[in-house]
């Protein structure tokens, strides 16, 4: 079954650690094109669209969306919340899936257990627990977005999506438990954020001939990597200091 569900995907070129990283060649072809064909193989969803800026930056982004026969939407380069609820308004979709486009080995199969599993609890925004950093997707109910948009008081802090909306003291968040054991592995990092990351997970798409399949398979193959390739357990997930974002809603301190 097919559900009105689509998936809209975060992308600019101006990242702070590794500049135009959608563009950069993954095997053969642009990054963002791999994401594509891979999210493409989730049996739940009806539709991709790449949600980027009208900053003239964005542009050699959208010509090669254009290029490629790929849907996309420009809107407000400091407020990423806006352009899903505008994208999400004009398809009228109750609920869409948030993926972004540093994270190329996104995994399809765990993405439709968690939109089974989010509509049977009637979530307002469910994420996988546990799941390797690089690999996961949130589900979002639209209406939660424009619950949050105008709680916020700095609206140009919502390209952190993922922590302001897992407030579970304010909203309904489904905290997923992955089916498969063996996926649970947040210790596993194949997301794109530097340099070293895109080597490895460039690396990862040449072992599997340019399209890894199964996220186990890319587990068992990511353990066979020597340590110096990985991210190390001093190096931060992120660029950013979560303590020194303004994520408050209105009337908290």
């Amino acid at each position: 079954m097919t559900y009105k569900i689509p998936i809209l995907i975060a992308a600019r070129l101006k990242s702070r650690r590794l500049r135009k990283k959608a563009l950069l060649k993954l095997f053969d072809e642009p990054l963002i094109i791999k994401l594509i064909t891979r999210l493409k193989k989730s049996k739940l969803t009806n539709k991709i669209i790449v949600c980027t800026s009208t900053h003239e930056e964005d542009l050699e982004l959208c010509r090669l969306l254009e290029k490629n026969s790929i849907e996309f939407y420009q809107g407000d380069e400091m407020d990423v919340m806006s352009r899903f609820i505008n994208v999400a308004k004009d398809l009228n979709a109750k609920t869409i899936v948030r993926v972004t486009a540093d994270n190329p080995l996104t995994d399809p199969e765990i993405m439709d257990e968690m939109i089974e599993s989010h509509l049977d609890l009637n979530s307002e925004y469910t994420f996988a627990d546990r799941i390797p950093d690089g690999a996961e997707s949130e589900i979002i109910q639209t209406d939660l977005l424009l619950k949050c948009h105008n709680m916020l008081v700095d609206k140009t802090v919502t390209e952190y999506m993922s922590w302001i909306l897992n407030r579970p003291d304010q909203f309904k968040v489904n905290k997923y438990k992955i089916k498969n054991k063996h996926l649970r592995r947040s210790d596993v990092v194949i997301t794109v954020d530097t340099k070293k990351d895109f080597e490895l997970v460039n690396k990862i798409y040449k072992f599997f001939n340019g399209e890894p399949n199964k996220l186990c398979k890319i587990i068992e193959y990511y353990d066979t990597l020597p340590s110096k390739l990985k991210r190390g357990k001093n190096e931060p997930l992120s660029s950013v200091n979560k303590d020194l974002i303004n994520i408050k809603f209105l009337g908290e301190d």
